[in-house]
């Protein structure tokens, strides 16, 4: 008991001296808080505009969160020869670009340090934690508080934003950079005005494409198929359904028409159309077209079934078919001299067992498919049972 009493000075003694230095550690230069570069930079031409995509850094060069509603300067300007970005960026234009939000503290900012000693207390229980009590337990307090003096802060755990957040799009008026080359170049800076260096892309602004015009769609067996009129090299036709939110590219094509074979009867689709042409390592694009519902009706039967051997057997006369090939297929209907005799028959083989010794008899079968359209009968074979 008296070791801990004759302990606790010196214990004191260390704590205070520990309070007056912080902890060990090489000093650290001031954060020049520089935002990281833009990523994903990219210009496409479309229709009469020039759309600009990017996205915003979420953190600094030494890993710190961007503090909120850095200044993004964003400039278009003819390609400069040679190239140099002083000259360039002093003869370009500035687009305004959407602000950025603040990183919420916890969800997309840096999280809150989580805490290393007991919890802050108050009033006497202050006063109380402060003293400690007799004994032991006194020195054990102030061991752990000299313990906890000598760590490190607890390092800041930053969490990225959703990085949808930070995708930004801009468009700019292409008719002015008409038949030039131009470049777009885009920074972020930090509070004091610092940067990381330009994110650079650039792009040859020609004619416009046209967009394609009067998309009409039609039915055809097992799909949907698209018209329009334009000329260009190539189009894109993009597809989605009326509760979608996003449209996705179901294909291209050279032609003024396109065949989507990939829908299912009785849904509504909606489709738009647009012009692109390959450009360098660019891609020009149109304005999109007028966008078409349409709702697709089975109204084609399925094919005709071939191969039909008829034989006879004991007191039956045996049918044999080879399979119609269909998606739809629902089966096949048996017809004996004109008149049916079995509908929905699963299986390539049917047996008549309702005939007449020395009796001729006429066979054929068609196919029908799950909307109830049936293809026409096959070539009849004859028959003459035994």
């Amino acid at each position: 008991m008296r070791s801990s009493f004759l302990l606790l000075p010196l214990v004191i003694a260390a704590a205070l001296s520990l309070i007056g230095c912080g902890y060990a550690g090489e000093p650290r230069p001031p954060a020049l808080r520089r935002p990281l570069k833009a990523t994903g930079l990219v210009a496409v031409e479309r229709g009469t505009k020039i759309v600009v995509t990017f996205t915003l850094p979420w953190e600094t060069t030494e890993g710190l969160p961007i503090e909120p509603a850095p200044d993004v300067e964003l400039r278009v300007g003819a390609l400069v020869s040679p190239w140099n970005p002083d000259a360039w960026a002093a003869a370009s234009d500035r687009v305004p670009v959407p602000a950025m939000p603040p990183a919420p503290v916890g969800a997309s900012g840096a999280a809150r340090a989580p805490r290393s000693g007991p919890k802050a207390a108050s009033g006497s229980g202050a006063a109380r934690s402060a003293s400690g009590t007799a004994g032991a337990s006194g020195s054990k307090s102030l061991l752990g508080m000299a313990k906890a003096l000598t760590k490190p802060p607890a390092k800041k755990v930053v969490i990225p934003p959703a990085r949808a957040s930070l995708f930004r799009s801009v468009d700019i008026d292409a008719a002015r950079f008409s038949g030039k080359i131009v470049v777009i170049g885009l920074r972020v800076h930090g509070p004091k005005g610092r940067d990381d260096g330009w994110s650079i892309t650039q792009l040859e602004v020609v004619a416009p494409l046209p967009a394609p015009l009067n998309l009409k769609a039609v039915d055809v067996p097992n799909g949907v198929h698209l018209q329009w009129s334009a000329v260009a090299p190539a189009f894109r036709i993009f597809r989605k359904q009326p509760g979608d939110t996003d449209w996705t590219q179901i294909g291209e094509s050279t032609q003024d028409s396109y065949d989507d074979l990939s829908i299912v009867y009785g849904k509504t689709w909606q489709y738009y159309v647009q012009s692109v042409r390959k450009t360098g390592d660019n891609l020009l694009e149109s304005d999109a077209s007028e966008t078409y519902a349409f709702t697709p009706v089975d109204r084609f039967p399925p094919a005709v079934p071939s191969g039909l051997i008829v034989i006879t057997g004991t007191k039956t006369i045996e049918l044999a078919w080879d399979a119609v090939l269909d998606a739809d297929l629902a089966g096949y209907r048996v017809y004996r001299n004109g008149q049916r005799i079995a509908d929905a028959v699963m299986t390539l083989s049917y047996s008549d067992k309702d005939v007449v010794a020395g009796k001729a008899y006429s066979y054929q079968v068609s196919a029908v498919d799950q909307a109830g359209n049936e293809s026409k009968p096959c070539a009849a074979v004859e028959k003459t049972m035994e």
